[in-house]
């Protein structure tokens, strides 16, 4: 397992990790710094230098988590897409309005890279998102996984109760787990989500 900060800053602000595991390689979120402008507002993609990604889950829709993905789906235009129905809603709107401030801060400070994407590139986007439901293994080809699945690696996101659409995410291999927790509400919101989980998973195998 290899796991790689690409956040630039120690506080909130483009928030995006990439994670080696099972043979896979991913990005979790692709945020934007919300108050530092460009270059210096994005993840550190050269930190991972000409590797290819297989797939980006998002965590939610705040602008320090989603704000850079179509940057991060034109580097790596292979990727697969995850995320919830709710969250790609409110990211569709957030997106779009950035471009809307990413362009006016172009003639205000003089940003000459801004807007870093447009509403077109935005609604071509978004196509490509796949929308998944909570609390369902999926496997990271984008389809549904047994529970028992074996060699291959698998996500599930469990509510967070941060904001609308907002998950943790649970990944699996046959020898690993690791568990993301992007914003969450209260730590207690996703442990009492992951117990009701393996208590309806534990009551069904009984």
């Amino acid at each position: 397992m290899k796991f790689t900060n690409l956040t630039r800053h120690t506080e909130i602000g483009a928030n995006s990790y990439y994670l080696e595991i099972g043979g896979h390689r991913l990005l979790l979120d692709c945020g934007m710094h919300p108050k530092n402008t460009g270059d210096d507002a994005l993840p550190n993609f050269k930190a991972i230098g000409d590797r290819e990604v297989e797939a980006i889950l998002m965590s939610h829709a705040h602008q320090d988590h989603i704000g850079t993905l179509p940057v991060a789906m034109r580097r790596f235009p292979g990727a697969r897409i995850f995320m919830t129905e709710a969250a790609a809603e409110v990211g569709s709107v957030l997106l779009h309005n950035s471009v809307n401030v990413m362009t006016r801060q172009r003639e205000e400070i003089g940003e000459m890279s801004y807007p870093l994407f447009t509403h077109r590139e935005i609604d071509r986007a978004s196509e490509r998102w796949r929308r998944c439901p909570m609390r369902q293994r999926i496997s990271i080809a984008g389809e549904r996984a047994a529970q028992r699945e074996k060699d291959t690696l698998t996500f599930e996101f469990f509510d967070a109760g941060h904001v609308l659409g907002s998950t943790g995410v649970m990944l699996r291999t046959e020898a690993q787990s690791v568990f993301y927790t992007g914003d969450v509400k209260s730590i207690s919101t996703i442990k009492q989500s992951c117990r009701r989980r393996f208590s309806q998973r534990k009551n069904r195998m009984c």
